[in-house]
């Protein structure tokens, strides 16, 4: 639907394990190869090894080439850090999601000038998205889920059945994968739970509010609003906490 019905599709992929069957899909479709889905990749510099490394793995298994997309006005963690300071994100946390992810989150979408895209979220991923619909209507372009409805057994049924290439960090322990410093294994037992897959997300990290972090912001509403206040470098005072489990 998403591809037929929109002028630019994009999907932003960040290689977690229904990213994958997604991938797998659009390339069955013949969408990849043919550059009729643009691939968004967002590196924020403190991704895993492994996910570099597999981005390129699936460009070469699936013949395309993703738009890679980072904070903008610098190369590499150490020009970041060299202005922000080293783990500025442990003091600032506001700050380097809106600089590290949802700046270049909405750049990117813009610049591929996306009218419609696709997400891997899903409805089981925990509270914040139990009520997901499949077809998420905004005002500048619309979010489609394709995999709202699947569940985490679901998504690792099919890429089973399929024999699809899947990050090598799940082998070690890590249901999803999200940047090094804050991601952690979850024993298998608790991966099928419900929120199951999002347990190892964000370790230790706190909202503004106290509350626990489930995101990192790019899917919150008005998420483009929130860059207007980057310019002064403050963000909000969510920071790090540990967690004595």
């Amino acid at each position: 639907f998403t591809v037929e019905n929109y002028e630019h599709p994009v999907f932003p992929c960040a290689l977690i394990a229904g990213d994958v069957v997604l991938l797998e899909l659009l390339n069955r479709l013949g969408y990849l190869s043919t550059d009729r889905v643009q691939i968004m990749f967002v590196d924020t510099f403190y991704l895993f090894n492994e996910t570099i490394k597999f981005m390129k793995t699936v460009e070469e298994r699936y013949n395309f080439k993703a738009n890679w997309f980072h904070a903008e006005g610098f190369e590499s963690k150490s020009e970041l850090e060299e202005k922000y300071g080293v783990d500025f994100w442990k003091d600032d946390l506001k700050l380097y999601d809106g600089i590290c992810k949802v700046e270049p989150y909405q750049r990117g979408l813009k610049s591929l000038a996306a009218d419609g895209f696709i997400t891997g979220r899903r409805r089981d991923h925990g509270f914040d998205r139990a009520f997901l619909d499949v077809y998420e209507p905004g005002d500048d372009r619309d979010k489609i889920n394709p995999l709202a409805y699947w569940t985490f057994e679901d998504v690792w049924t099919y890429i089973e059945a399929k024999k699809i290439p899947y990050h090598p960090l799940h082998d070690k322990g890590y249901p999803s994968i999200g940047d090094a410093k804050d991601t952690v294994p979850v024993p298998r037992s608790k991966w099928f739970e419900y929120a199951g897959e999002r347990l190892g997300r964000f370790n230790g990290l706190t909202n503004d509010d106290g509350s626990t972090k489930t995101e990192c912001g790019i899917h919150l509403p008005h998420a483009s609003d929130k860059m207007d206040s980057l310019d002064d470098e403050k963000g909000g005072e969510g920071g790090l906490t540990i967690n004595v489990l």
